[in-house]
Order: structure tokens, then sequence, then C-alpha cells
């Protein structure tokens, strides 16, 4: 699509703000690891369980695991599942219990031979991978328990975050081996957001995919030595912020499912973060079956005593990250050197799905 002049002088400048992401890392994103068979090497919680009850050794090949799907903005929500990392050279008869495991799917794990002739291979890709082994050695495995910035493949809306628990990452996410805080800052910027709107190709439903050379060719603008521990104190509280969102969310899908009997509640009920206590008890009622929706007063004051206790302070911290995330916002486009003439172009085309609201300021322009 042809730019306005002013939006392609705009893209101009802020390519030339700072270095590409792969000289301001010093590395390039790396990927996830790409198994060839997920549904042989991911598990779950109660699986990894029995693993290492059978044979505590299992613990060594069982990595904590996030999907694309669960990488979230600032912080990811892990999902309980594990990944079994036999990477290349994995001596499987020291892992007795994982070899039993994975011995049903034998057949789907095989590498394809290269001289093979015959029909449609029923097992993975050629290669020097042995049954048991993940299908791609994975090199830098070790980057993994680093403290890491983690995106997805497929982003609706920017969600970059810091992983510093170890997680491993299936073939949906990337890392940067670097936990710069101004640089996960600069990448889940709404300036940031509008330019990878012009610079990466864009997807189904206009999704973006930030990977390969697109990703690594990003200008990072360098960060303002007098702001530096101001970034660091913004970024951690809207980790820790969003962590306990994540927290809160299953506590109350848990409370949900044994207090109300309801395993599958809506989404207001999972994010009720923007609803009144009042809000709360009427959506909760509304999930409820016909048979059950008459509670008592006892019943009523029950769920909005959970909805101050648990609901309440969680939506208070999310309406200060708004806050923080505004001020993050400024510090970037100050470094990028955006004039209040720059920032309202920049909201008068903004692309859907910024990551905040645009400031009073400019909202009306």
């Amino acid at each position: 699509m042809l730019e306005p002049p002013e939006v392609r002088l705009l893209i101009q400048r802020l390519r030339d703000a700072g270095p590409s992401l792969v000289d301001y890392a010093g590395v390039a994103p790396m990927y996830g690891v790409k198994t060839g068979l997920n549904e042989a090497f991911i598990v779950d919680t109660p699986t990894h369980d029995r693993l290492v009850a059978r044979d505590p050794r299992s613990a060594e090949l069982l990595k904590p695991l996030l999907r694309g799907q669960d990488i979230d903005r600032w912080k990811s929500d892990w999902s309980g599942l594990w990944l079994i990392f036999t990477r290349h050279g994995t001596d499987i008869d020291a892992f007795q219990a994982i070899k039993a495991y994975l011995e049903p799917f034998r057949e789907k794990l095989e590498p394809k031979p290269a001289d093979w002739r015959g029909g449609e291979w029923p097992g993975r890709k050629p290669g020097s991978h042995r049954w048991w082994e993940i299908q791609d050695n994975v090199a830098y495995f070790d980057k993994f328990s680093e403290p890491k910035i983690i995106y997805q493949e497929i982003q609706y809306h920017p969600a970059y975050a810091m992983d510093t628990d170890g997680y491993y990452l299936n073939n949906k996410g990337f890392m940067i081996p670097t936990a710069d805080r101004w640089l996960l800052t600069v990448l889940n910027s709404p300036l940031l957001w509008w330019f990878g709107w012009r610079h990466f190709p864009h997807m189904k439903d206009e999704a973006l995919t930030p990977a390969g050379f697109r990703m690594e060719h990003l200008p990072i603008a360098p960060l303002r030595e007098a702001t530096a521990e101001r970034v660091v104190e913004l970024v951690d509280s809207l980790a820790a912020t969003m962590r306990d969102r994540h927290a809160v969310r299953h506590t109350l899908c848990d409370w949900l499912a044994v207090t109300w009997e309801l395993p599958k509640p809506p989404g207001a009920l999972i994010e009720p973060f923007a609803l009144s206590a009042d809000a709360f008890a009427q959506a909760l009622r509304a999930a409820l079956p016909a048979r059950r929706r008459t509670l008592s007063a006892a019943a009523v004051a029950a769920i909005r005593a959970e909805h101050a206790e648990t609901v309440a302070p969680v939506a208070v911290r999310l309406a200060e990250a708004s806050r923080q995330e505004n001020e993050l916002s400024r510090l970037v486009n100050q470094a990028y050197g955006l004039t209040p003439e720059d920032e309202r172009l920049m909201w008068a085309t903004a692309p859907p799905r910024m990551p905040i609201a645009p400031p009073s300021n400019v909202a009306g322009d």
C-alpha cells in the first residue's frame, strides 16, 4: 500500500534512529524446538509426574514448555506443559520410563530413509535424528535456561515477554537471549507496532509475523541513560502485574469449577477485571443453568466477597499498568526523536490493535 509522504518520511527517520536489532542485541532471534511430532514430545503435568515417579531420571529430560499461544505481553502464562527434550545424542536406554512412553509413537517418529522408494512415509522427515530424538538439533539449547525475550511467530498485537524461569519454546515461539528491558520496551511499544505494520509480512486476519530477517532489521533506538533505572522499574512492575493477573485467572477457574460447577466458564468470568462486584455477580448468575439462577443473599455476598478479595486488587494494578505503559511509550517516542506532530501522525494512521490507547492530547486528532 502506498503511504502518504509524511508517513514515508517518518518511517525512514525511524530506520535511521538506531542500529538493527541484531546489531543492538549482538545476536539474531532463535527458533523454538522443532520436534517433528509434538503429540509425542509434549506432555501435561500429570504425565510428567507419572514419568518422574517411574524413573526419577526422567526429570533430566522434561523441560517446562511455552507454546506460541502461551506467550503473553510482558509476562507469559505457563499452561502446565512439558517438553521431552531428547536432543541428538541422548542415550534413551538410560531413561527407561521416557523410552517406554515414546515407544507407541515409534512408527510416526522414525525418520524417512534417504533411499525410501515406497509410498507415503508414516514417520518424520529425513535426517540424522534417531526415532526417540527431537527432529532438529538445537545447538543453543542452553540459552533456554537463561533470561531471554520471547515472542510468538504470529501476533495480533505486540506480545513480547521477559522469561527468567527457563521455559523452553515450541516451534511457534522465538527467543532473543538477553535480559535487556529497554529492548523489550521498544518491541512492545505502540511506535514499533505502527512501524511493524509497515515492515512485517501480514497474515490471515491482519496478523503480523515478526520472523526472519525483517525482525533482525528492526531499528532499535538507544536508551537514554537518564531513564535507564526508570525503564527497569516500570518493566519489572508490569511483569509482576501480569504474573499476578495470570495467577488470579487460574484461581478463578478453580473457584468457578469447584464452588459453582462451571468447568468451562465464559471469558467474562475468567477476565473480570473491568467488572464491578455487582456486574461480576450478574455474569456468574447468567453462566449458571437456569435451575440454579436464583441466588440466596448469602451466595450473592460470597460472590461479592470473592470479587473484593481476588478481582478488585488486580483491577487496581491493571489501571496502574495502563499508566505505566503510557509512560514507557513516551520514553520510546523520545528515544526515536518524535515530535508532537509525529505522535499525532502516528495515532492518526494507527493500525488495528494498538497496544494502548492514544494519549488524551492526541486522542481527538
